[in-house]
């Protein structure tokens, strides 16, 4: 390449942007000049309407119920276990997963220490008391650990639990001559999402 083809190409690309430049502001304004020059109507449109009734939004609520649970455990002994049933009703408005929560004790010592629960659903009373109940959930006084129980309740609907409350035989001999009493049982209802 000579020295006079090299200058007359630099000149080419300084010239180049100022072209493309012209080029694009000639196109914008022929454009402009055709949209003014035609004329027309524009309009932008817009429509509102006002909504019928107000609506009435309501929270629900997770409420359960329970029947006193009469379970006489006197004279325990490793290996035996004592049953009762108990009806559970939710009385709120959404369904709810029923979970053992915390079974405490007024006192704590070497027999509420040794005793195991168990909760489990069953049909009839009288399957409960017979220890025909194959439980869901089993757990010790004072764990705080909820046990789900696989069972829910939709609003309105009640579930007989069984509980048993059992000396294993495996109990220390610090258990024996004990008196264990004020137990508590928490039954939890957890909302089941749709």
């Amino acid at each position: 390449m000579t020295r006079r083809s090299l200058r007359l190409a630099q000149r080419r690309r300084r010239c180049a942007p100022a072209k493309m430049l012209l080029a694009t502001l000639g196109t914008v304004g022929a454009i402009v000049l055709g949209v003014t020059a035609g004329g027309g109507t524009y309009a932008a449109w817009t429509a509102a309407a006002p909504a019928a009734a107000a609506a009435t939004l309501q929270a629900g609520s997770a409420e359960l119920s329970a029947a006193d649970l009469k379970l006489s455990a006197t004279g325990m002994y490793p290996g035996r276990t004592a049953y009762s049933s108990s009806v559970v009703r939710n009385t709120g408005t959404t369904p709810l997963a029923l979970a053992l929560g915390n079974v405490a004790a007024a006192t704590s010592n070497g027999l509420t220490a040794a005793l195991v629960v168990t909760v489990g659903t069953t049909a009839s009373a009288a399957d409960c008391t017979a220890g025909r109940v194959t439980p869901k959930a089993t757990t010790s006084v004072g764990s705080g650990v909820a046990s789900d129980l696989q069972v829910t309740l939709a609003p309105g609907a009640s579930a007989t639990l069984c509980v048993g409350l059992s000396l294993p035989l495996t109990a220390p001999a610090s258990a024996a001559g004990i008196t264990a009493s004020g137990l508590s049982l928490t039954i939890r209802g957890t909302q089941v999402h749709p």
